[in-house]
């Protein structure tokens, strides 16, 4: 089993979903390696830029075996890893893999690194060169970080040079050490950290702790815990959780506990529950508690709710039992509905029947169809009745539309057709137009019309619009054309401006031209800025620009003020400004009031000061104290926002 981890390591580290300390501990549960006779392969660093294969070959003069027993040896090697590539994603392919590279050593390390490097497939070159390179960095590890640095930047020299250090860190950790930390601050001195501490880990995790605590504080400090308690746990779960208490309190600590909840949990859930239990009352104490449920409910979800039960009221309980129910519900799903819906009446509850029944839907839709029927009528109904929608579409559409037309008139029915139909323009457009074309408005015909034309406009711009400006009724057409326009205005605002006039309407033009004004700001906030004071004063301007400046203010709030400052009195400027005063008044009260006493409304003005003036006192009175007395409010409003004398 060691040989396939050791091939494995450098795939694994490429997984996005596994930690970085989970991942590098693969490489270093191997044994530590017997001894090898002194390489002779160059452990200079090599100069920037030298090509790998001239550093492997430049050693070829320093062999101590003869030629041409080196060649055979090579020769043999590599006629074995040729075999093995033609069995490629197969364990026994990892294993060949990894039993070859224990025969790699300093007289024929060359060969083989040539020969991986000459490798057509990419993912095969990187993986075998990892394999290799960390094989080499056991018998001479300066020259294979040194050949490892020497690989064109990316995934492939990060898998090759901590492969390197993860070999050099078995033969002497405290030079691999030195190294590192001479290293820049970043992801790759992070992982390199991380190797080293996995393989002293692998062999003594408590003095991979010990070490840890002489490091100099650092940046992800806290992740370097994992792999150590990680290891212990899986020895001595008891010793491991006693010391992780010892540990100061902090982020260092909490990330201890939680991995020995996690990992004690695998093996023991009922202890790791105990020992979790008796901790200080505190959110370190919650996370590891829902870590153990969840680990629980996993293997014994019967048990794992029985035990929930017994536990007083509170977050972990509370967000433990939905996840009891999705993981019963894996092999039992009626059970685990019948378990669900006799729970305490409120939001876990029904979080618990919902994600009992969304795992049902997955298995036997039609089941779990049928069952939702009789439901009454609620949010609970309304959630479900979605995922299953979603669910028979996935399968088959006009199944789906049939089952949602069966069910009673109302909010559910709508979310469900909303769902399939969806999903449905993702595959077929045309047809699901037509669908929402005949629907009825007690079935949210225009909700259904805005989704189709939206997903369609995702997916096909030109064909939505076509479709959507060849419908005859005015005030259909006028319905889906603003989502249309504000979907291609997230690619090309300027464009989906030009539509605007095409419709009849005007309040769909009055949404059309915010939700341009919204994409525009995000891309050119001037080109936006002058488009929308192009516009009349009215309801079409004032929108627009509050659109603009509530977008633009989150970007640059200083160059929005200056365009604020550009505009004249009116209505579409009371509106700019009072977005203005909304988006900036959390980082720069003074400013906001400021500006709130320009506005001409005197009502918007009034409402924006007291806005300004309540969120300002509670950040700092003393400043806010001081405006509202010698502001333009009248005295009432002053008298209620100052605190009593």
């Amino acid at each position: 089993m060691e040989h396939v981890n050791r091939f494995l390591w450098p795939v694994a580290i490429a997984v996005p979903a596994l930690l970085a300390g989970v991942a590098i501990g693969h490489y270093t549960s191997l044994p530590a390696p017997a001894p090898v006779a002194q390489p002779t392969v160059n452990a200079a660093a090599p100069a920037p830029g030298t090509p790998a294969s001239q550093m492997a070959a430049s050693s070829s003069s320093t062999r101590v075996v003869a030629e041409s027993e080196t060649k055979a040896s090579s020769g043999d090697l590599i006629s074995q890893m040729q075999a093995a590539l033609t069995r490629p994603g197969s364990r026994r392919t990892y294993a060949t893999f990894s039993k070859l590279a224990d025969s790699i050593d300093a007289q024929n390390v060359n060969d083989i690194l040539a020969f991986a490097e000459g490798l057509q497939k990419p993912q095969e070159k990187s993986m075998l060169l990892s394999l290799v390179i960390g094989r080499w960095a056991e018998f001479d590890p300066q020259a294979a970080v040194a050949y490892a640095q020497n690989i064109p930047p990316g995934t492939s020299r990060s898998w090759a040079l901590t492969s390197a250090v993860a070999g050099w860190a078995e033969r002497d950790p405290v030079a691999a050490t030195s190294w590192v930390q001479q290293l820049p601050i970043g992801p790759a001195r992070d992982q390199a950290m991380q190797t080293i501490v996995s393989a002293l880990a692998e062999k003594n995790p408590q003095a991979a702790l010990t070490f840890l605590e002489t490091l100099p504080p650092g940046r992800n400090r806290q992740s370097l815990y994992w792999p150590i308690f990680s290891k212990w746990t899986a020895s001595d779960p008891v010793a491991a959780a006693d010391r992780a208490l010892q540990l100061g309190p902090g982020v260092s600590r909490d990330a201890a506990i939680q991995v020995v909840g996690s990992n004690w949990a695998n093996q023991d859930p009922e202890a790791a529950f105990a020992w979790a239990s008796a901790l200080p009352a505190g959110q370190g104490r919650n996370n590891v508690m829902q870590s153990i449920l969840a680990n629980w409910a996993s293997k014994d979800p019967q048990r794992t709710a029985a035990v929930l039960l017994e536990m007083p009221l509170g977050t972990v309980r509370d967000s433990s039992l939905a996840n009891v129910a999705r993981q019963w519900a894996l092999t039992d799903a009626r059970g685990a509905l019948a378990w669900a819906e006799q729970l305490p009446a409120g939001d876990a509850q029904r979080n618990a029947v919902r994600y009992a029944l969304t795992t049902w839907v997955q298995a036997e839709p039609t089941a779990a169809a049928e069952y939702v029927a009789t439901l009454p009528p609620g949010k609970l109904q309304e959630d479900v009745t979605s995922a299953i929608a979603l669910q028979l579409a996935n399968s088959d559409i006009q199944s789906a539309v049939s089952w949602a037309q069966k069910l009673p008139a109302g909010q559910s029915r709508q979310n469900a057709l909303g769902s399939i139909i969806t999903q449905w323009s993702d595959a077929e457009p045309a047809a699901a137009a037509q669908f929402a074309l005949r629907a009825s408005d007690a079935d949210g015909r225009t909700s259904l019309l805005e989704n189709v034309s939206r997903q369609w406009a995702r997916n096909d711009p030109a064909g939505a619009l076509q479709w959507a400006e060849a419908i005859s009724e005015s005030k259909v057409r006028d319905a889906v054309m603003p989502s249309i326009i504000a979907v291609m205005a997230e690619s090309d605002p300027r464009q989906a401006a030009q539509l605007v006039g095409r419709m009849a309407s005007t309040d769909a033009r009055v949404t059309a031209t915010a939700a341009i004004a919204w994409q525009w700001a995000g891309d050119d906030p001037q080109a936006a800025g002058s488009w929308v004071t192009s516009f009349p004063e009215g309801p079409g301007r004032e929108r627009a620009v509050d659109s603009l400046m509530n977008r633009w203010s989150q970007s640059d709030p200083y160059a929005a003020g200056a365009w604020l400052g550009t505009l004249p009195q009116g209505p579409s400027r009371d509106t700019a400004v009072a977005a203005y005063t909304r988006r900036v008044v959390a980082s720069d009260p003074q400013v906001a009031a400021q500006w709130a006493e320009t506005i001409g409304n005197e009502k918007m003005r009034t409402r924006q000061m007291e806005t300004v003036a309540s969120a300002w006192m509670k950040t700092d009175a003393s400043r806010a104290t001081a405006w509202i007395a010698n502001s333009s409010l009248s005295e009432d409003v002053k008298a209620r926002l100052l605190p009593r004398q």
